[in-house]
């Protein structure tokens, strides 16, 4: 199956599980509706849990490209679909790398590690086993993959490195087993003491151990983790204590498809000027940063700044997504090329 038939079928399958806005119904009537419909509001290192479902006009607008000629080319479905928001489309598709992995194994490349670049244009590095001789052989194959699914989601602000690697399985020095069988000692040790352990480490000559906020016996776990340090041989460590709060975890873990989401969208159209993202999640508050190739003396530098935290105002305030962090606060935080703050 080709790539662009590829995406076709997946749109066309999930089109059949969403409702459709009544509008809609003289130029879709084939589509049944099994979703409830969802509200957009226009007011911010993910998607392979729960997939999100959004009106049918975001999935229109997902493969205008791929169903050219069709009725959905229709003027009025056009406009309608022209105020989708742009990342609510691209949250409803599978991450642009789940997508690659699936063309390329389908044209029977199985052993492809994937990786993208950060910068003014992103960069997609796709390595597959074997020679450099294969890689010089399947170049041309592999980037026409590639670019089909890349352009299948409408995505222009790319550049694609093929080349191949060769596995190397270094196997563990005597004394690196020894330090792991040490740790995962320790681990049980501490567990079986009773202590609410989740996880124990080792960076240098520090042991870290962490441990829930719950957890107040800090030091009677230093302790017993020095004891049991000195039962394995390793009587020169220090031990570390780390409280977790898992509820925090579990918000912030929440936000990972979401930025995902914001970022593959945005760096990968040239319009956005959007080179990589960062954050800093703390207390329920989520600050985002966005860094672009946006020259910083550009008349036009504040209104495209602007124009990327709409899209992502956008998209977080959708219902079904502004419902899993209603509790959050968020700020976007956009920077020129010079990494300056650009002001609105």
């Amino acid at each position: 199956m080709r790539v662009d038939e590829m995406v076709k079928k997946e749109i066309e399958e999930d089109m059949k599980k969403i409702q459709v806005p009544s509008s809609l119904y003289n130029f879709a009537e084939n589509i049944r509706a099994e979703s409830e419909s969802k509200e957009v509001n226009g007011t911010p290192v993910g998607r392979k849990k729960t997939k999100k479902r959004y009106p049918i006009a975001a999935a229109v607008v997902a493969t205008l490209s791929i169903l050219a000629g069709s009725a959905f080319m229709n003027p009025a479905i056009a406009e309608m679909a022209a105020k989708i928001p742009y990342l609510g489309q691209v949250f409803k598709t599978k991450p642009v790398h789940e997508m690659l992995h699936e063309a390329l194994e389908k044209e029977g490349y199985k052993d492809v590690s994937f990786g993208m670049t950060p910068g003014e244009k992103a960069s997609f590095d796709i390595s597959i086993q074997g020679s450099d001789q294969d890689a010089d052989r399947d170049r041309e194959k592999i980037t026409k993959i590639v670019e089909d699914v890349l352009k299948g989601k409408g995505y222009d602000n790319f550049m694609i490195n093929v080349s191949a690697y060769s596995p190397e399985v270094k196997p563990l020095s005597e004394n690196d087993k020894r330090m792991m069988e040490s740790i995962q000692a320790m681990d049980k040790g501490l567990k079986d003491q009773g202590f609410n352990v989740l996880y124990v480490k080792q960076y240098k000559d520090i042991i870290e151990v962490d441990i829930p906020i719950t957890e107040m016996r800090e030091n009677e776990i230093k302790n017993a983790t020095l004891k049991l340090a000195k039962q394995h041989g390793l009587e020169q460590e220090k031990v570390s204590i780390s409280k977790i709060d898992l509820e925090e975890r579990k918000r912030e873990s929440q936000w990972h498809d979401y930025l995902s989401t914001i970022y593959e969208g945005l760096a990968l159209k040239k319009d956005y000027k959007v080179n990589s993202y960062g954050y800093f999640y703390n207390k329920n508050h989520m600050e985002l940063i966005i860094k672009t190739s946006i020259n910083p003396s550009d008349p036009n530098a504040s209104e495209m700044a602007d124009k990327i935290r709409n899209e992502i105002v956008q998209f977080l305030e959708n219902g079904e997504i502004k419902a899993k962090i209603t509790d959050d606060t968020y700020k976007i935080v956009i920077h020129a090329k010079d990494g300056k703050e650009i002001a609105r």
